[in-house]
């Protein structure tokens, strides 16, 4: 398995977000990626710049940023060309890695807008590698830019940072400051496309948390009373727990759950919801361990929300 370690850059809309196009908030007009094998050694690289074409006026922030003109993109090939060549170069077997989470996001955003076929239809895992970075290097745990991480290992910096190629090569450095056994225990949950039957569903448990990603159900309400979404088990274990707080929320996107396990203690549940196609819903379930101190403060968390409704329902 090969590890695909890749960036894009794209431009948005200059007149604003009142007008952008319905369905592509971000053009991607830069593709850069670099290929690792299995010890992490590079193996090869791919890079192209894309024509626009729906925003063909570099947006003033944008241009801020990357140093990318559109007459330097004129004469060169349109997105769904590019992208078909990209997967095309990534091969069979690999997994995609990327600084952040948002760029597996955009890639299969403008694929979809230019009705391409997608590369996954269901839900894949890949590699986050500002998470990882943050995990096995940065004691204070706190969301750094790759600017950071590439002076914090002392590299050389002999590219300009905000082009695809260079931000790749960039991430690919860091990755093989990593050890490859470890990493595999951190892999990340791409769900662009959404389980569309129960048995594309999600049911995952890592070192101290699980995640379930659940089919799509048409409504909120028929969500939260599945019983897969309901229903918790311990993230160690796999036992059932006991319920302490069943599952209340204060905005319907996010809802929120204590529960115990008589070998591993308390639990906090959240379940996370996301609008699918139409009118169906799914759900991000997260699972993870949690402290007495934790457990206190999620009740106290629910007992505020009940004390503010049961005053606006006074007034």
């Amino acid at each position: 398995m090969n590890y695909i370690v890749m960036d894009l850059e794209w431009n948005q809309c200059p007149e604003g977000k009142q007008k952008e196009v319905v369905g592509i908030p971000f053009e991607i007009i830069e593709i850069g990626a670099v290929k690792l094998n299995e010890k992490l050694e590079i193996i090869g690289d791919f890079s192209e710049k894309i024509k626009p074409q729906v925003y063909k006026k570099i947006d003033q922030h944008v241009g801020e940023i990357i140093p990318i003109t559109m007459e330097d993109l004129q004469n060169c090939r349109k997105f769904s060309e590019v992208a078909e060549d990209f997967l095309l170069w990534c091969g069979e077997n690999f997994v995609f890695c990327t600084w952040g989470t948002l760029d597996l996001t955009e890639l299969q955003r403008n694929m979809e807008y230019y009705k391409m076929r997608a590369f996954s239809e269901k839900p894949f895992f890949y590699y986050n590698v500002q998470k990882l970075f943050e995990v096995f290097f940065d004691e204070e745990k706190a969301t750094r830019n790759l600017a950071f991480a590439v002076d914090y290992f002392h590299l050389e910096q002999k590219k300009e940072f905000h082009t695809a190629i260079n931000d790749a090569r960039y991430t690919a450095l860091i990755m093989q400051k990593f050890d490859p056994k470890k990493i595999k225990k951190y892999k990340e949950i791409d769900y662009f496309h959404y389980p569309n039957k129960p048995e594309d569903e999600i049911d995952i448990s890592f070192a101290s948390y699980s995640k379930y990603i659940s089919m799509g159900y048409q409504g909120k309400e028929v969500l939260m009373n599945a019983k897969k979404v309901k229903e918790v088990k311990c993230c160690v274990c796999d036992k059932k727990t006991t319920k302490k707080i069943d599952w209340f929320t204060n905005n319907s996107k996010n809802y929120y759950g204590l529960f115990f396990c008589k070998e591993h203690g308390y639990l906090k549940g959240k379940v996370r919801v996301k609008r699918g196609v139409g009118e169906e819903y799914f759900a991000v379930k997260t699972v993870k361990i949690i402290s007495k101190d934790e457990a206190n403060r999620l009740s106290k968390q629910k007992a505020d929300i009940i004390a503010k409704r049961t005053q606006r329902n006074k007034k």
